[in-house]
């Protein structure tokens, strides 16, 4: 195996996915997926499908899995994927030969006899010398650059890999798992204002489904708060930041309630959901998925 295989093998990990892997370090670090969902802030459902080769749809897009992928492996301690040292920087020695051998060059031009040279020659050796200086001052650079990320390299690393135990391992006895309908554990607080309705609202479907009712995709311009209940009365508050998304699961229809609803994207079905004007209750209400 060459020196560059075991990056492109790790970057791999990353990219499919790898559920068998991501077990594997679960199980190593002796961590259950109810805590492992708290401390990566993701579902208990989502965390199983990363470890299961299914198409289960708990997140809204490749992109978003690669994401948690990758935050759950850092979570409990993988080491993430790195740009690697070309092969000519490794031999430090090598280097620093090749700086001695430009100076030597440099020392013996300077001491070649002077006696017999036109000004044409002068201006030409005054270049030539001027050449060797940049090229010196550069490999000067890249050494100099190479030492540093060499002493610093094996740092870095261990510092990115120890605050997963250290800083999470350390809380209470772990709550039990919460219901699959249920999702962001971080944000959700008690229901209190935000429960089921059985107020008259607005009932919206998407507009072509491409996929199952069974959660519902935020995306926030603003800080504003949004009440989600699902079909089995499963109230989730969740506390949106500017720019912030988040996705709730569970079983349609859906009720979807807050002040700021028209500063909020909602997608359902596979598309985004058109609001009517000053709504501040609305209902989701799944179609059949187009095939």
């Amino acid at each position: 195996m060459t020196s560059n295989e075991p990056f492109q093998h790790k970057r791999s990990l990353y990219n499919t996915c790898d559920p068998h892997y991501l077990r594997q370090m679960r199980e190593a670090a002796g961590m259950d997926w109810v805590v492992l969902a708290r401390i990566a802030c993701l579902s208990v459902a989502q965390v199983q499908a990363l470890e299961r080769d299914g198409d289960e749809n708990f997140f809204y897009s490749d992109a978003i899995k690669r994401q948690a992928y990758k935050r759950v492996l850092m979570v409990l301690g993988a080491e993430p994927p790195t740009v690697e040292m070309p092969e000519a920087l490794h031999d430090v020695d090598k280097v620093a030969e090749a700086h001695r051998d430009t100076l030597a060059q440099i020392v013996a031009m300077s001491e070649q006899p002077a006696m017999g040279r036109s000004n044409l020659e002068w201006v030409r050796a005054g270049l030539s010398s001027l050449q060797a200086h940049k090229q010196l001052l550069s490999m000067l650079l890249l050494l100099t650059v190479a030492i540093v990320w060499f002493f610093f390299r094996s740092p870095q690393i261990s510092v990115q890999a120890v605050p997963a135990p250290q800083t999470f391992l350390s809380p209470t006895a772990p709550a039990p798992a919460p219901p699959a309908s249920v999702t962001d554990v971080p944000v959700v607080s008690s229901v209190g204002a935000c429960a089921y309705s059985n107020e008259p609202m607005s009932e919206l479907t998407s507009f072509v489904a491409r996929k199952e009712g069974r959660y519902v995709y935020f995306v926030s311009a603003t800080d504003t708060e949004v009440c989600v209940v699902d079909g089995n009365k499963e109230a989730t508050r969740l506390q949106l930041k500017a720019g912030e998304d988040r996705s709730v699961h569970g079983i349609p229809p859906w009720q979807v309630s807050g002040s700021n609803l028209q500063k909020i994207q909602i997608y359902f079905q596979g598309g985004r959901v058109s609001l009517p004007d000053n709504a501040s209750r609305v209902k989701l209400v799944e179609v059949p998925v187009a095939r």
